[in-house]
């Protein structure tokens, strides 16, 4: 990365051309100290813009398996540790913002197909962390078993 004013850039333009397209060279070109424009070869901008437009069609897809109307009594899958899925069998009633949170949370572990097991568990398990303090700070859910006691 070099940085150039836009004078510098001007008097040397058909050099800058011909490295950014002999190489990845890329040449910041300022304004009164302040960046204003970027000159990179041809080849590396379509290479920016097709990662770009992967990760959108990427994230929609993410986003579609997430917003995805569900049954809101239809059981809901977690990954496993192993790659496969179980059954989520909560061990008290859970609201169906919380249900629905838990729901989400794992789709988005499920749709992510291309990684690890380990990964997706621990994504799974940081989006159920993340839904149950929600749930708790919401007040929509308790903090521990010993709070669901008391007054009761």
């Amino acid at each position: 990365m070099l940085i150039l004013s836009v004078s510098e850039a001007k008097r040397q333009i058909k050099d800058l051309v011909e490295q950014t397209n002999l190489g990845n060279h890329v040449f910041y070109i300022t304004r009164y100290s302040q960046p204003k424009a970027v000159i990179m070869g041809v080849e590396q901008y379509e290479g920016l813009v097709r990662q770009v437009s992967q990760l959108q069609d990427d994230l929609a897809r993410l986003w579609a398996a997430v917003d995805a109307p569900t049954d809101s009594d239809a059981p809901i899958l977690l990954p496993t540790s192993d790659g496969s899925t179980r059954v989520f069998q909560p061990n008290r009633q859970i609201t169906p913002h919380v249900r629905n949170a838990i729901r989400r949370a794992a789709q988005l572990a499920l749709a992510q197909g291309d990684r690890s097991p380990q990964q997706i568990l621990q994504d799974g398990r940081a989006a159920l962390a993340q839904a149950r303090q929600e749930a708790i700070l919401s007040g929509q859910a308790i903090d521990d078993e010993g709070e669901s006691a008391v007054d009761d």
